[in-house]
């Protein structure tokens, strides 16, 4: 196998528990579901890690491809030994849970993936290509800005500051190769062709309002197209549900992976 750079990580929970493994979307760090995983943690053993060339983790490894984060993964439940873990991810956090799920069936428990798919259409890709020459030409911050302005409306950021401050400060802690090597792995992932493989139980969640990460048409389909997902649409959010509606969020999660 491919030595990869680690991964900064928080473990959290009891131990002997069954492992949950959090996994932040782009631009995002460990802390993206800091709120969700303290809930969950008096059930699990909580693991949350900052992507490569995010928040304290190192920078991605040369040419990093899709597989290599996917991996990476992997590598980091191997170095803290564990067999088997379920997912939760939103965004690429998502559309990679899902791909650990195919790939490696037999390491995850459950999968609960929010506002994602398994290929980004070609609109979306040409989206992050000019998100890339964005960054490249006026840096991280300004695109953070850019970004959380997109993802949050107007109205919730006055009303909810310090999630407003939170995403925002993630996304400027994210450096730029790091930004660039996750654009780039996004736009060459597909694994659409085998997403009816997956036999792992998932749960699929979509924001109402959501139409780029993961709309409601597209993880609709996904559901039909796969026996063990079932879907879940959070009304009144975007993209960011579990900063939108964090009460309803980790209603979800408890229901999915506890009760």
């Amino acid at each position: 196998m491919k030595a990869l750079p680690t991964f900064n990580h928080v473990v959290e929970g009891p131990q002997g528990a069954p492992w949950l493994t959090f996994i932040p979307g782009i631009g995002n760090d460990a802390g993206f579901w800091a709120e969700q995983a303290a809930a969950l943690a008096t059930h699990f053993r909580v693991l949350r890690f900052d992507p490569w060339g995010h928040g304290h983790s190192p920078a991605p490894p040369q040419d990093c491809r899709f597989a290599d984060i996917r991996e990476g993964v992997v590598q980091l439940w191997d170095s803290l030994g564990i067999q088997r873990s379920g997912l939760v991810g939103l965004g690429f956090g998502g559309s990679l849970a899902l791909a650990l799920g195919i790939e490696h069936p037999e390491r995850v428990e459950r999968i609960a993936a929010f506002c994602c798919r398994p290929r980004q259409p070609d609109d979306r890709r040409d989206f992050w290509r000019a998100r890339c020459e964005a960054a490249q030409a006026q840096g991280i911050d300004k695109l953070a800005d850019v970004t959380v302005d997109r993802w949050l409306s107007a109205d919730f950021r006055a009303a909810h500051p310090d999630v407003d401050q939170l995403l925002r400060q993630m996304m400027k802690n994210t450096t730029l190769d790091g930004y660039l090597a996750y654009v780039q792995a996004f736009i060459e992932m597909d694994f659409s062709a085998r997403f009816s493989e997956l036999r792992v139980p998932t749960l699929l969640v979509a924001g109402e309002h959501d139409h780029g990460g993961g709309p409601v048409p597209d993880m609709q389909a996904m559901a039909e197209q796969n026996p063990h997902s079932t879907l879940a649409i959070i009304a009144g959010v975007g993209h960011i549900g579990n900063h939108e509606a964090p009460a309803e969020v980790k209603r979800l999660l408890r229901q999915f992976f506890v009760d």
